[in-house]
């Protein structure tokens, strides 16, 4: 009896965890949403028009959309879930890199949407340091031919009038015209990546690791798209490289310690707890992954622990309610 008990925990736990790793930045979004957030950015005496927003959900950190500023500087998120929420505009040759919370709640006893408003005033950007005679700033893109570069500022546009499918094909242009664009495949294997397209993200962001040894970012986006084909392995290589070159990412951590999670539960465990370190509230997700983990071990205890400082973190996650039973159970078992 006692071991089939065991069994359930266990299976509920790999539920929940398979539950997060649903709400993932390579998962859908859901459907069922009908909540908005219409940012407003504003700079002094500076256009505003073609600044990339991204809107990242703060339960798992999960990605929901990106767009670019109109030339009044608006961006509208429509179709959101309730909870918490980051506004991230990118940096630019013009801005610092900005990030906002912002907090969408239905109004109580009406069935209407909630729309709101954020107002973002972007930083200018410093001019950089000057470099030593003889070294060039820039390590990526440095020769992109005329043809290439047309094609994907013709994407971007096309990414800037919400028009993904057409932004698809010419960066998948910009790509064959020039091979080597850093800028084009890396936003290519991230609108394959939303659109579910794995196989095609893969190869599109594989080229990457070679074109900018010295950049993590890439490693990560392509790390991501593996661990959605589940190959687990390879994701676990790139995010270590990404370390080797920024230890201080959160993202890097937690995705690593994802893909270790069934084959090096030790180590994975290491990675986890890092990144609840660097950000716990961003990494939250962390904490659903160690209460799995403590279960392993017979630490019934520091699982709940574990289940309750994610719920602290994410009372409004899509898995709040599926962890606050799992909860229960557990500290009902304990009595």
């Amino acid at each position: 009896m006692a071991f089939r008990k065991s069994l359930r925990w266990a299976h509920a736990l790999a539920c929940i965890f398979a539950l997060a790793l649903a709400c993932a930045p390579w998962a859908a979004a859901q459907s069922d949403s009908i909540h908005e957030v219409e940012v407003y950015l504003r700079a002094r005496g500076a256009s505003v028009n073609g600044v990339r927003v991204r809107l990242i959900r703060q339960s798992g950190m999960m990605p929901v959309a990106d767009s670019f500023s109109n030339q009044d500087g608006r961006i509208r998120f429509t179709g959101l879930l309730p909870g918490e929420y980051t506004v991230e505009t990118n940096e630019s040759d013009k801005f610092e890199a900005t990030a906002t919370r912002v907090t969408v709640r239905p109004i109580e006893f009406t069935p209407k949407p909630t729309s709101v408003s954020v107002y973002i005033d972007l930083p200018a950007r410093k001019g950089p340091d000057m470099a030593e005679p003889g070294v060039v700033l820039a390590d990526v893109d440095l020769k992109v031919p005329e043809a290439a570069l047309k094609r994907y500022r013709k994407g971007v546009e096309f990414l800037r009038a919400g028009n993904r499918d057409e932004a698809v094909e010419e960066l998948k242009a910009a790509v064959k015209a020039y091979p080597q664009y850093y800028a084009a495949r890396l936003e290519l294997g991230r609108q394959l990546r939303a659109q579910l397209l794995f196989d095609e993200a893969a190869e599109a962001l594989r080229p990457l690791g070679e074109i900018a040894p010295k950049r993590a970012e890439p490693r990560i986006e392509y790390a991501i798209v593996l661990l959605a084909l589940k190959r687990s392995k390879e994701a676990a290589g790139q995010l270590r490289k990404a370390l080797e070159l920024e230890e201080a990412n959160w993202v890097t951590h937690l995705h690593l310690g994802w893909a270790l999670l069934e084959t090096e539960p030790e180590e994975a465990e290491r990675y986890f707890r890092r990144a609840l370190e660097l950000d716990e509230r961003k990494a939250a997700q962390a904490h659903l992954s160690l209460a799995r983990l403590a279960y392993a071990k017979g630490s019934r205890p520091d699982s709940v622990r574990h289940l309750e400082a994610y719920l602290a973190l994410a009372p409004d996650a899509p898995d709040a309610t599926a962890v606050r039973r799992l909860l229960n159970q557990l500290q009902r078992s304990d009595k």
